[in-house]
């Protein structure tokens, strides 16, 4: 029984998170509890899948900037493997994150992230699986590099999954590049952006979709399947979504059928908001892996 060989590509990001101690006035100086932390959504899955036990490499871009050097060698901790490029021209990612009474607004600067290019790109040869964040595929900048990271996978015979992750900019040209994926994995705004699980059947091979404290749905040609998220007392919701991505691909490349995916994911996206910050605080321990013939 190994673990299986999954990378990542997405941004590595730092977020800033402000929770305003009253409400906001323009022009008034608003008193507010302010922390940084680590972030960036395929950075985040990326910990995840390590924490989880996964065989994770992660793919990306960061800036020659201090806040780009403490990432790496925070995801390394963390047991990533970075295959990271610097950008000599651009600063690591920068998200502000607005924390308002369990709900959050975020103000994103995607820097470095957003020059990411096929030439980045490992070869996919040795991976089991591609996950791929959707802030790559639908920022102009650096789709090219999303498109070539799925046609690679594909021609190497490696399982692919995607995110969208960016309601407002989805529609038929994500649908085209994500045509033959595996696995989608939505939230419920941007399942409903697309235009619904009907509209996927015959683009992805399965959908895998969250709705916050909601059942979870998995439906792929051959039927659909629910979890129900366990109880969680919500700290900061950012990040659920990415350690749910982690879970149910953990549980589904080891073999989980589809219900038990997603219950894998809902107790990795409850564990996420429980806590301030994105990513897991313990060190990556075992889990069930996929047998290798």
């Amino acid at each position: 029984m190994t673990p299986p060989r999954i990378v990542v590509v997405g941004d590595v990001a730092v977020d800033v998170l402000v929770e305003p101690r009253s409400p906001a006035v323009p022009g008034a100086d608003v008193p507010a509890r302010i922390r940084m932390r680590a972030g960036g959504a395929g950075a985040n899955t990326a910990a995840w899948l390590a924490h989880l036990g996964a065989d994770v490499t992660l793919v990306a871009r960061v800036g020659d900037d201090p806040a780009g050097r403490t990432a790496v060698d925070d995801l390394r901790a963390a047991g990533v493997r970075l295959a990271a490029t610097i950008d000599r021209d651009d600063p690591t990612c920068t998200v502000v994150v607005l924390l308002t009474d369990g709900d959050r607004t975020m103000l994103s600067d995607r820097g470095a992230a957003r020059r990411l290019a096929p030439a980045d790109l490992p070869s996919f040869e040795e991976a089991d699986h591609l996950h791929l964040s959707g802030y790559v595929l639908v920022d102009p900048a650096s789709r090219a590099a999303a498109r070539a990271a799925l046609a690679q996978a594909r021609a190497a015979g490696v399982s692919t999954s995607v995110d969208p992750q960016v309601a407002p900019a989805l529609g038929p040209a994500f649908l085209d590049d994500v045509r033959g994926v595996d696995l989608l994995l939505p939230n419920a705004a941007e399942l409903a952006a697309l235009g619904g699980v009907d509209e996927l059947r015959d683009v992805v091979g399965a959908v895998a979709a969250t709705d916050g404290p909601r059942t979870a749905r998995w439906t792929d040609r051959r039927g659909t399947w629910t979890a129900e998220p366990p109880h969680a007392d919500v700290v900061d919701p950012t990040g659920a979504g990415d350690a749910f991505d982690a879970g149910v691909l953990v549980a589904w490349l080891g073999g989980s059928a589809p219900a038990a995916a997603l219950e894998a994911g809902c107790a990795a996206g409850a564990a996420a908001v429980g806590r301030l910050g994105a990513r897991p605080v313990s060190s990556p321990t075992p889990s069930p892996a996929r047998r290798r013939c």
